[in-house]
């Protein structure tokens, strides 16, 4: 059989491209502009270089500029030519340097970001360079494009990331001063060497793609959008106008409508491209409503996507769904939720996976620098047993109605399995002493089978009241914390204070705004998973399900009944 297979890509506003700004003929009596963001030890390299510059050329003069707000949901914003109170200041200094250096790309989202912010001086008008390691190349080039200055310039900086160094006197004691001699001619290359003419003129993006991107037999239509980075390389359904228009009954929003630009490449998630997606998955039309509540929730302020999908911290989408919905679409929330045998568990978790990659545009080892990456990349989806918790329901905790349907979406790293008796002090001891956070501002999904649940509700324990015990009595001792690390990298706990000396004891989690609850798995066993990680730069995030007008007669076409094993 042959098919028309649909280009499943968000499409993308234009970017306006410019050429690099002139270089600077020599640096003899410049002011040479040095900007950092948050990270304390880029703006020690920065001291290194310009100190350096400044014995080879005694007459330059040092400005200074550092952006400290980290990225984090709280700050809701890491960009300079987007922050109204931070951007005056920059445009202020930036009048008074003639070139700039910024330094330094040494992580997956830090590279990100600062390179956003690079792309902000030669858009202003003065000549930059960045620097960074070499392996976050692929991110700096795609977010320099991004931001419409694909030809800026670089200095690869063999310096890792040192922040969360204990043995940061070694880097101090010479070896940054090595390292940095060693690509000074690099340096002063890149900031004065006349633009060639790719610089001054570069190519314009490519094309957008045409609506139906491939015709052939299955085969063929599955190799070329694997070929492309557009599958991971397991069988999707082509999709075709007809099974599109098909899954475009899941919604009464037009095929046209954008639900959400989607970063990095801000691809526009229509109706339509989100049913392409979903097409290709196996989704059915009745999972569409849990799709477009998912992609509002990933684009929520509180969830800042960007630093998550191109992290080295290896992230992945955790979505769980509340209300009504999930027995209509017969989601699993009971025993063996996380395992792929519930069609709508595993196609819509799939679906979350192919949004990121082809509306997101993430791509696997380029803009993806997760160090092992996670399995959890597909996709997750679960539902609460909400029928079997003692509890409110997750989406009704959050704020909904109970009769409402909505997803909660999370974005965990790493998985521990726990599992206990019936003696809630015990349960909770055992909790407090292992779990394992990661980051600045730890979270943690606390996946609680409901007999775990009960044995915390008959102790008199509310949800709310488990969150705040585990951020009281979670514990850690002081030096385990790297406090230079969290001080000078500006990662300052929003509602505590850090110790000031090491003879004290840190809690593993700072508040209970990361620590969503969810009641899921077999009724018995006491067991709870804690989904590690989330917090760092958000989430959780809930948003309600909008179900259309055909709901009732769309779920007795396709009611989706449990596999008969036979």
């Amino acid at each position: 059989m042959q098919y028309e297979a649909l280009n499943p890509r968000g499409d993308v506003d234009p970017v306006h491209t410019i050429g690099l700004q002139p270089r600077v003929k020599n640096l003899n009596n410049i002011t040479l502009g040095l900007y950092a963001t948050f990270k304390i030890h880029w703006v020690q390299i920065l001291d290194e270089i310009g100190r350096q510059l400044q014995h080879r050329y005694p007459k330059m003069k040092i400005a200074r500029f550092q952006y400290t707000k980290d990225l984090n949901a709280y700050t809701q914003v890491a960009e300079v030519a987007k922050d109204p109170e931070v951007r005056p200041a920059f445009e202020k200094w930036l009048k008074g340097v003639d070139a700039v250096l910024t330094a330094n790309g040494d992580a997956g989202s830090c590279t990100l970001y600062l390179t956003y912010n690079t792309t902000l001086v030669e858009r202003l008008g003065k000549p930059v360079v960045m620097m960074l390691k070499d392996q976050y190349l692929d991110i700096f080039k795609r977010a320099a494009a991004l931001r419409g200055v694909p030809a800026m310039r670089h200095v690869f900086l063999d310096i890792p990331d040192i922040s969360d160094n204990k043995n940061i006197d070694h880097w101090m004691g010479g070896e940054l001063s090595r390292r940095v001699a060693a690509v000074l001619d690099d340096i002063v290359a890149a900031l004065t060497k006349p633009l060639t003419p790719e610089e001054k003129n570069p190519p314009k993006p490519p094309k957008a793609l045409p609506r139906i991107v491939v015709k052939g037999n299955i085969q063929k239509v599955n190799d070329f959008f694997y070929d492309r980075g557009w599958s991971y390389g397991m069988p999707i359904v082509p999709p075709t106008e007809e099974s599109v228009k098909e899954m475009l009954r899941g919604t009464d929003l037009p095929p046209d409508h954008v639900v959400a630009k989607i970063p990095l490449m801000n691809g526009k998630a229509t109706v339509e491209k989100v049913a392409i997606n979903a097409v290709m998955a196996g989704c059915r039309p009745t999972h569409m409503p849990v799709l477009i509540a998912a992609v509002e929730a990933m684009v929520d302020p509180r969830m800042w996507l960007e630093a998550y999908t191109c992290s080295v911290a290896s992230w992945a989408p955790l979505l769980i769904v509340n209300g009504p919905i999930r027995n209509d679409l017969n989601i699993n929330s009971a025993g063996g939720v996380f395992s792929p045998y519930y069609r709508a568990n595993a196609a819509i978790g799939h679906t979350l996976g192919l949004l990121i990659m082809n509306i997101a545009g993430i791509q696997g080892g380029i803009d993806d620098k997760g160090w092992c990456g996670h399995e959890g990349r597909f996709g997750i989806c679960i539902g609460e047993n909400e029928e079997e918790s003692p509890w409110e329901p997750l989406h009704q905790f959050y704020g909904f109605n109970k009769e409402e349907s909505a997803v909660t979406l999370f974005f965990p790293n790493s998985r521990q399995f726990m599992f206990f008796g019936d003696d809630p002090a015990a349960m909770l001891q055992t909790l407090c002493d292992g779990l394992q956070p990661m980051g600045f501002d730890p979270g943690c999904a606390f996946i609680m089978a409901p007999s775990a649940a009960r044995i915390l509700h008959n102790y008199g324990m509310s949800r709310k009241d488990f969150r705040s015990y585990i951020v009281e009595y979670a514990r850690r001792p002081a030096p385990e914390v790297n406090l230079r690390w969290m001080r000078g990298n500006n990662h300052l706990p929003k509602t505590v204070v850090l110790p000031a000396e090491p003879s004290r004891t840190v809690r593993k989690f700072f508040s209970d705004l990361h620590l969503p609850v969810v009641i899921a798995g077999m009724s018995y066993g006491n067991g709870i998973v804690a989904y590690g990680g989330g917090g760092d730069h958000g989430g959780p995030v809930t948003h309600k399900i909008t179900l259309p007008k055909n709901w009732k007669k769309l779920v007795a076409e396709y009611k989706d009944n449990k596999p008969q094993y036979k």
